[in-house]
């Protein structure tokens, strides 16, 4: 009998292995290694759904169950996806599933209905007409025999008829009435409609040209670093090399960190690729990502757009993937499978024999190091693209303001600044890495403040609906003004980007302002429409969070200001300083792209911070000397890899004593192991030490990512699971991001 290994959806860690089940003969010659599969399991006989893993024969086959049902005409896992698989769970600490459902095409996912497997999303369909072949006496009228004669070989809806034969519907209906047309549902057409022409070269100038030549000359495995100053112009050298790619007969992929990126990249791309183009992100709607995953699985799609998750794109024959602003956080997941794309795409390209190229005005610091040290090739683009000026970067002392009543959330000095710009028909960007209006809410009595019942953070008012949110798990509560516990006037304090947006409009009341934030842009056409409308200059000055800070280029902005960055630096984790450096010169960049006179803004409470003095200065190689210093001295990446153990219960005491057993684990076991260097920091808590009622706990191990150490996790893991005591869920995060 023919038997399946089984990897099998919502598994856990403790049984999470390959489970065989005997193949029934209506499969046998369908089925094969990636196929989608249901099966029953446990002894209530739960119906569960399942990748095959791998095909046997065998006559033992006592105990095993029968699959319930399998599906291979629409898809299955290929087997270069299974190789992915295996890469990612080798290297995540995920589950069989969790690894296989990252590869699984949306168009290639399945619920359960019935007691059988059924597609999870379908195409939308519509009536179609087509001509019912068949000898007739009616003599037709001129206009029914030429819908008749174009309906022989097609079929069309009833408004293409309409249009194309210019008739109305009543002909149609007669055809119908008399049997002449016969009707079926299919699939709507979804071709992408670019009328424009396109682009057919793109000009370089000296410097990208250099990178150019550099990247398309050299045919080892190492990945590529383009390390080039805001403004420098790696979109172009991105376009020619995709350029290249294409003219080579292979398909290329460009990464971006976020969504509000995507709008002008893919506008860029579509100008000179069109209809080849695909894009992918989460705002996507259900229609629309089905559309776009048929048109990679086609093949009709050569180039691919799209965020973190892209990266699993079923596309073939790839020659490059390019990942644009390779220091973004966003580019490693928090869920499970916790991976990180750059690694993943350097796994995919190593496979495929196709380019990796990483790309940033301030790369990451592992990065920087690897191009540094020879592991990567290094590309630098240091001057502004037609040697455009950087902004000037004024620095405002908001202790010293305050002294000379200057107490705004807004300085006098930017708000002049604001009011000269709009004068001037000019555009401003004001970036406050808070959403809402206050920030904390505290009683002026007992000093309680308020904070989420299901999270162990402060509540953030939103003055929309008087309400206090939770940024963690979103619960919202009613605004208030009384202490629950002592009857005291709450005091709210802080500032987000609902107040920033407010505080401008009382200094400057004819001021047309845009908020760009989580809270806005909920819909899925939120970003293109909003950065359009900028572009388009309906508004004059642009509030927003993160996301309105890197990547994007609008020719008329000449004046930038960040708020809050004071918070970014003085979080407790290792890479605070390289975040808010990052952030700083980022958003610095986005003022001046086309203009000479620009200003970047940056309110500050801490002047005299090092970061925001290299940042003022842009020195990304005195501030990279400064921090792979001290990270060589503290044993933090590059230098060692950050292994995160966490531990999650309902009771915090649980957490607390799993992750103390899980140490003692290690601490019993590492002897055994040779030439493994490794340290343990904790256990403790998370920062955010309870999220949605689940009490987190850590170990923080600091190691060196091999084989031998990973072996090594998971004796330590299985031990952990086989103990029953041992009741708090477990998951392993290399390097993950810093709360």
């Amino acid at each position: 009998m023919l038997i399946a290994g089984v990897a099998i959806d919502k598994a856990t860690l403790n049984f999470d292995r390959e489970f065989s089940y005997v193949v029934p003969e209506q499969f046998q010659n369908d089925i094969r290694i990636g196929s989608i599969v249901l099966i029953p399991f446990g002894s209530g006989n739960t119906l569960r759904m399942g990748v095959v893993l791998s095909l046997k024969e065998s006559e033992e086959i006592k105990g095993l169950k029968n699959i319930v049902d399998a599906k291979t005409e629409d898809w299955s896992v290929s087997e270069f996806a299974l190789k992915m698989v295996k890469y990612i769970k080798e290297t995540t600490f995920c589950t069989y599933y969790e690894a296989a459902r990252t590869v699984i095409p949306y168009s290639g996912q399945y619920r359960i209905a019935n007691g059988r497997l059924e597609l999870k999303h379908k195409a939308p369909t519509e009536k179609v007409y087509t001509a019912n072949i068949l000898e007739f006496t009616d003599k037709l009228t001129p206009k029914q025999q030429k819908v008749y004669d174009y309906l022989k070989n097609s079929h069309k809806t009833i408004k293409q008829i309409c249009d194309d034969c210019i008739v109305t519907r009543a002909v149609i209906d007669k055809l119908i009435e008399k049997g002449l047309l016969i009707s079926q549902f299919a699939e709507k057409n979804s071709e992408d409609d670019n009328s424009q022409p396109l682009k057919q070269d793109i000009f370089l100038t000296n410097q990208q040209q250099k990178v150019f030549d550099e990247i398309t000359s050299i045919n080892d495995s190492k990945p590529h670093l383009i390390y080039g100053v805001t403004s420098s112009g790696k979109s172009a050298v991105f376009i020619k090399l995709i350029k290249h790619t294409l003219e080579q007969g292979k398909n290329a992929m460009l990464l971006v960190p976020e969504i509000s990126l995507t709008p002008q990249m893919i506008e860029l791309v579509k100008s000179y690729f069109g209809n080849v183009v695909s894009v992918l992100h989460s705002k996507l709607t259900p229609t629309e990502r089905l559309k776009q995953n048929k048109k990679i699985q086609s093949g009709k799609a050569r180039v691919i757009v799209g965020t973190r998750s892209a990266i699993f794109a079923p596309v073939e024959n790839l020659g490059i993937i390019i990942i644009d602003e390779e220091h973004e956080k966003t580019f490693k997941s928090e869920n499970s499978p916790r991976y990180s794309a750059i690694r993943v795409a350097s796994f995919i390209a190593k496979e495929n024999s196709a380019r990796l190229v990483l790309a940033s005005a301030t790369p990451s610091v592992e990065s920087y190091y690897l191009a540094k040290n020879g592991f990567y090739h290094l590309h630098t683009m240091p001057n502004r693209y037609n040697d455009m000026p950087m902004p000037n970067v004024e620095i405002i002392d908001m202790r010293m303001q305050a002294l000379n009543g200057d107490t705004g959330v807004l300085s006098n000095a930017v708000i002049k600044y604001l009011s000269d710009n709009i004068r001037d028909n000019k555009q401003s960007i004001i970036l406050i890495n808070r959403r809402g209006y206050s920030t904390v809410g505290v009683c002026k009595d007992c000093q309680n403040t308020l904070q989420c019942d299901n999270c162990s953070v402060n509540l953030v008012k939103h003055k929309s609906g008087n309400k206090l949110c939770c940024h963690y798990c979103n619960r919202t509560y009613p605004g208030i003004e009384k202490c629950p516990v002592c009857g005291g006037q709450i005091q709210y304090i802080g500032y987000g980007t609902q107040k920033v947006e407010e505080y401008i409009l009382s200094c400057l009341p004819k001021a047309r302002i845009l908020r760009m934030d989580a809270d806005t842009t909920v819909k899925s056409d939120a970003h293109t429409q909003m950065l359009k409308d900028f572009a388009d200059k309906k508004y004059d000055i642009l509030v927003g969070t993160q996301m309105v800070a890197k990547g994007l280029d609008f020719k008329d902005v000449n004046l930038v200001c960040v708020l809050g960055i004071d918070g970014a630096l003085n979080q407790m984790a290792y890479n605070s300083n390289e975040s808010a450096f990052n952030l700083l010169t980022q958003v610095i960049g986005r003022a001046g792209r086309w203009t000479n006179d620009a200003i970047a803004v940056i309110q500050t409470y801490d002047s005299s911070n090092h970061i925001i003095t290299l940042a003022q200065n842009g020195d990304y190689d005195k501030f990279y000397q400064s921090e792979i210093a001290f990270r060589k001295l503290n044993i933090y990446p590059p230098f060692c890899t950050m292994c995160q153990v966490a531990f999650t219960s309902n009771k915090e005491i649980t957490a607390a004593r799993d992750s103390a057993t899980f140490l003692k684990i290690i601490q019993r076991l590492a002897p055994t192991e040779k030439n493994m260097p490794l340290v343990v920091l904790g256990p403790a808590p998370f920062n955010v030490s309870m999220v949605n009622g689940i009490h987190r706990y850590r170990l923080t191990i600091k190691c060196k990512n091999t084989k031998v150490f990973r072996d090594f996790l998971r004796k330590v893991i299985d031990e952990y699971l086989k103990d029953k005591n041992n009741r708090s869920g477990l998951y392993v995060n290399m390097n993950p991001i810093q709360e």
